[in-house]
């Protein structure tokens, strides 16, 4: 039997798994080199591409994050789509307790704003909805900045 294959290119989602929050990443090699997601974390978040295919982490000796490989298991763009929704659903219902401890205020209503609706969408399309909020800066195409990056709406929604 071949081992699964390692991931390498195209967008990914990371997903709590209690769908509390969500992370998008441009590819594999953007997600290692974040550096965000500590060995204690794994157990707590699932990685899926836009083809809703489930993908495992790959570490490190020391239990680093060096990679992710398919999981072997059958696309499920359907259940992917479900699990965005939820996460959307449950950040929206904290949208007070955010902006109650961030700075400067902002309004419910342009807080919401800046959530996606996704329903009805594909997976591709949520992620480019995702995207401006849920990703790291990758500005000038360098190497990626370390944590917290994304800007002020990131930092709200997805930390």
């Amino acid at each position: 039997m071949n081992a699964p294959k390692q991931a390498s290119g195209g967008p990914l989602f990371v997903v709590a798994t209690n769908n509390a929050m969500v992370h998008v990443y441009r590819d594999v090699q953007s997600l290692v080199e974040t550096r965000e997601v500590k060995p204690d974390q794994l157990k707590g978040i699932e990685f899926f591409d836009v083809q809703g295919r489930k993908l495992v982490p790959v570490l490190s000796d020391t239990g680093a994050l060096t990679g992710l490989k398919d999981s072997g298991s059958a696309p499920n763009a359907t259940g992917v789509q479900q699990r965005l929704y939820t996460t959307r659903a449950n950040l929206a219902s904290s949208v007070d307790s955010r902006i109650a401890r961030h700075e400067p205020k902002v309004t419910r209503d342009e807080a919401l704003s800046h959530l996606a609706v996704l329903e009805g969408r594909s997976l591709p399309d949520c992620y480019v909805l995702l995207e401006p909020i849920f990703s790291h800066s990758y500005a000038n195409a360098g190497p990626i900045q370390p944590r917290h990056d994304g800007g002020w709406w990131h930092n709200f929604w997805a930390h």
